[in-house]
């Protein structure tokens, strides 16, 4: 009897010390790329449990289980991508298709940069726990010099942008001193960032700069106060670094629209393929009456001139990133030959031009975007969130290989390769391709 008891016992002890954890999901033989350290660990495993990373280990020692897995056969993950800089459609009907452009090429995070109240509803509906569409970050409707607010106004604004968990108050523009002041005053008094274009007054001059420094501003877009302004470039520079401001370029806007491209051209770059022949075709005319109107030697002049302020703006990207400034990155896609999702690919090559690594551009679209937001992600890491995405080659070698996204895993859920082919085809044949 004493025998059996201790067999028994000896079980337990061996079934309760033996047992192996399960995990949600594991997956095997895949490639880590680290972007800050600008090098990949191959054939790692990845345990994922209620949406964190618990484990990454060599796949050929380790013995993880997961009550699902993937067999990854040394394809390669990096952190998923955000787009920091998107005007949501107008109309809910289109964000579906907004979203899943997105998705397509391993965008799952936007800040919307152009908001309105009906934003806060939609964010309620489509970044539910179960759903899979990127998460938004919002901003409230956008300020400029056309109002004329009353103190008691300004702070209603900005209370309500709090109250709503909206996440920053956007400046197009601001009427005087004196109403920036206020909103700062009240963006700080309720913890609201603020952030958008370096801010002009009504008069056109530039807000006064000590003023703007000692504010809640947390970014500029379109490298605003930077570009063309020759005099005052080295001291924002210094300004902008020691007071943690974060930088978005938008280069795709500006290279997009300098008109440089051909009508031959214009149909064929990135993300045309999903826009309908109806819609290429008024594009096409509108362009092409332009031209004719302005004349052959005025549009080449004009070329010409948007390609200098491009040039300037790579050698301003360089210094900023010389000098540890954060940038993010967008292509800002919300005009003519330009399509959400797919211009984050151009955005990338155009910042290739401004002799930027690789892993510093994809670091832009990560690591930065989360510090910016205080997230959990960013990075592949033991204790982040799961929020990657899967690449049939190394990016810190190719970026094109972000043109082909393998799979998604990003709020508990993975999108495999098949998946986001269906998606694909699904967005050519509405927009008749």
């Amino acid at each position: 009897m004493q025998k059996t008891i201790l067999f028994v016992a000896i079980l337990l002890v061996q079934f309760i010390f033996g047992q192996q954890e399960k995990y949600d999901v594991v997956f095997k033989n895949v490639n880590l790329v680290s972007l800050d350290k600008n090098t990949v660990t191959e054939l790692q495993s990845v345990a994922i449990k209620n949406g964190k990373i618990l484990v990454i280990e060599n796949t050929k020692k380790s013995k993880l289980k997961g009550v699902t897995e993937y067999d990854l056969k040394g394809q390669y993950i990096m952190p998923s991508l955000a787009d920091a800089h998107v005007h949501l459609p107008e109309a809910e009907a289109d964000l579906q298709r907004f979203f899943e452009m997105n998705l397509i090429y391993g965008v799952t995070k936007l800040r919307s940069m152009r908001g309105d109240w009906k934003h806060i509803e939609w964010r309620e509906k489509y970044n539910g726990a179960t759903i899979f569409y990127p998460k938004l970050y919002l901003s409230a409707p956008p300020i400029s010099r056309n109002y004329d607010l009353t103190t008691e106004q300004i702070e209603t604004f900005v209370k309500a942008t709090k109250d709503n968990k909206m996440d920053f108050v956007k400046i197009l523009s601001i009427k005087n001193h004196e109403t920036f002041i206020e909103f700062d005053r009240f963006c700080k008094k309720y913890d609201v960032p603020l952030g958008g274009h370096f801010p002009r007054l009504a008069s056109g001059i530039s807000l006064n700069e000590d003023v703007f420094f000692n504010s809640n501003y947390k970014s500029i877009e379109h490298l605003g106060g930077l570009a063309g302004e020759k005099t005052n470039l080295v001291s924002r520079i210094k300004a902008i670094k020691e007071n943690n401001i974060y930088v978005c370029p938008t280069l795709s806007w500006y290279s997009i629209g300098s008109g440089q491209n051909t009508f031959e051209e214009l149909p064929k770059l990135a993300g045309m393929q999903f826009v309908s022949q109806n819609t290429m075709n008024e594009w096409l005319a509108s362009t092409k009456t332009y031209r004719e109107k302005i004349g052959t030697q005025a549009y080449k002049d004009e070329v010409a001139s948007e390609i200098k302020d491009l040039d300037e703006k790579y050698a301003i990207i360089e210094r900023l990133q010389k000098e540890g400034i954060k940038m993010l990155l967008s292509p800002d896609a919300s005009g003519k030959y330009m399509m959400t999702g797919a211009n984050m690919i151009t955005e990338m090559e155009l910042l290739k031009n401004a002799n930027l690594s690789n892993a510093e551009i994809l670091e832009m679209a990560t690591s930065n975007f989360s510090d910016f937001f205080k997230g959990n992600y960013g990075v592949v890491q033991v204790g982040k969130d799961a929020d990657f995405i899967v690449l049939q080659s190394n990016p810190l070698k190719d970026l094109k290989t972000l043109t082909n996204i393998k799979g998604i895993y990003f709020n508990e859920q993975f999108l495999d390769g098949n998946k986001l082919e269906a998606m694909k085809e699904n967005l050519l044949k509405t927009a008749g391709k």
